[in-house]
């Protein structure tokens, strides 16, 4: 993809992966790093009241320290401290995995967001997608939050909120293709093979809609 076509957004999150072969499995740890231009105690409510959270992922019920969340995840708190660290499982099918959100002021009144999902994918899925698997959904909503916040404001970017009507459309196509290639990136810096990587961009990519027609690597 030429990268006059990359939108200037998607670089607003550093992506870092880590991997650890299980056997069976693969210990995927995706972190994404960012800058928002919103102090900790204005992000805070965003992370944890649902109808916040409503505007920009989607609706969350929370009951009892448990939440169900939008596709059909759910899982519990397992610690919160407010307004800078959020740990959750993150349970979906038959995985349950491991969520943090920590957000840390910086001295100019924004906040560093750091996101770690670990989970646990079989060799044959992670093989298949690489990372994006489980990671490219937390572009999506990343996204979706410094839209509904203008918190990358100072960054003077022209920030789309994702809708599936977005997701959809050439222009949401676009950041999927670029977000494919920035995780098969990371996973080849964290030791996966090249053409492995190469194969998950192509089918992360395809599985979100960013490609149409492109054949399987």
């Amino acid at each position: 993809m030429p990268a006059s076509s990359t939108p200037a957004a998607v670089d607003a999150v550093q992506r870092i992966v880590d991997l650890e072969d299980l056997g069976p499995s693969v210990r995927v740890t995706t972190s994404l790093r960012t800058t928002l231009g919103d102090a900790p105690s204005a992000l805070w409510p965003m992370l944890t009241r649902p109808a916040l959270l409503e505007t920009w992922y989607g609706p969350v019920t929370v009951a009892d320290g448990a939440f169900e969340a939008v596709g059909g995840a759910h899982g519990g708190v397992l610690e919160a401290e407010a307004p800078h660290r959020l740990r959750l499982s993150w349970e979906y099918g038959t995985n349950v995995d491991d969520l943090a959100i920590a957000l840390d002021p910086e001295d100019d009144g924004t906040t560093e967001l750091r996101l770690v999902h670990v989970a646990d994918v079989p060799h044959e899925v992670f093989d298949r997608f690489g990372p994006g698997a489980t990671a490219l959904g937390w572009d999506i909503a990343l996204l979706g939050l410094a839209a509904r916040t203008g918190a990358w404001r100072e960054l003077c970017l022209d920030v789309p909120a994702p809708s599936a009507v977005w997701l959809a459309s050439e222009d949401g196509a676009r950041y999927v293709r670029a977000w494919s290639i920035r995780w098969a990136a990371a996973s080849v810096a964290a030791g996966t093979d090249e053409t492995v990587a190469r194969r998950g961009e192509v089918e992360t990519a395809r599985a979100y809609g960013g490609l149409r027609d492109v054949a399987a690597v």
